[in-house]
């Protein structure tokens, strides 16, 4: 598959604190990359450079070989709080990015209704955010972000503030959505879990100042079932990459 992200060299500083050092990464069309990390490592700084919401120091980052320089409707992004606009209502929320893109009424309907449903919210569309329980909310900026049909969607730790039944069942129905939709996609997480469960490749970053330290491709094939995770497989290649993370967090408490 062709490359749809090419990262060359990014880095990022904050004043005299180096938060990335040069990074290199490409994203396949299509592929789903999980990127795991210890805390403040900056796996949501790279994501956000992505999202163009951050600017890098050095580097740059190349989407369809076009050059980042700032927000676009080409990327589609989930944070792990919940961002909706609470005065809106499920559908007026999911509507909103194509009203803005100035799509004729009828058809942001057409499309924010065929969402709704892939989301599992048929039923809620005339519900406010603060009638929703939190995973909800997430299906909600799930269906909103990929209503505007992005090229690519950054997940910032989106199921981090769930409970874990919830979480469990979000990442099946993204899973169900994405092997549905082809979407390419970017998902940050602390749970190794979660990112060998979710990705078709795995990418492990050092304690900061953050840089690529592995690159693993996850060998269970799609359509994914949740009884995956009780193979002998998952459990050794969850294994490996937990002993990644950790001999980071060390290196990183042995320098504090």
């Amino acid at each position: 598959m062709p490359n749809l992200l090419s990262i060359r060299g990014v880095s990022r500083s904050f004043g005299p604190t180096q938060a990335l050092l040069a990074t290199d990464l490409d994203v396949a069309e299509n592929d789903f990359v999980t990127i795991l990390g210890p805390s403040g490592c900056g796996k949501s700084t790279l994501l956000r450079i992505v999202a163009g919401l951050d600017a890098p120091t050095g580097g740059e980052v190349l989407l369809d070989g076009r050059r980042i320089s700032g927000p676009g409707a080409d990327r589609g992004m989930v944070f792990q709080s919940y961002t909706l606009f609470p005065w809106l209502t499920v559908l007026e929320n999911v509507c909103f990015g194509l009203r803005e893109r100035g799509l004729p009424r009828d058809r942001q309907l057409d499309i924010a209704h065929a969402f709704v449903g892939k989301v599992g919210l048929k039923g809620f569309e005339r519900h406010y955010p603060r009638q929703l329980s939190g995973g909800m909310q997430q299906r909600t900026a799930l269906a909103r972000a990929l209503a505007n049909a992005p090229r690519m969607l950054l997940m910032d730790e989106p199921f981090g503030a769930l409970d874990h039944q919830t979480r469990e069942l979000m990442q099946e129905l993204l899973l169900s959505i994405w092997e549905a939709e082809r979407t390419t996609v970017l998902f940050v997480t602390h749970d190794i879990d979660e990112a060998v469960f979710m990705g078709s490749r795995v990418v492990v970053m050092s304690a900061r100042p953050g840089r690529i330290k592995s690159d693993v491709t996850v060998p269970f094939a799609h359509p994914r079932h949740y009884s995956v995770k009780t193979s002998p497989a998952f459990a050794e290649l969850k294994a490996e990459l937990t002993e990644q993370v950790r001999s980071e967090v060390r290196a990183a408490a042995l320098l504090a």
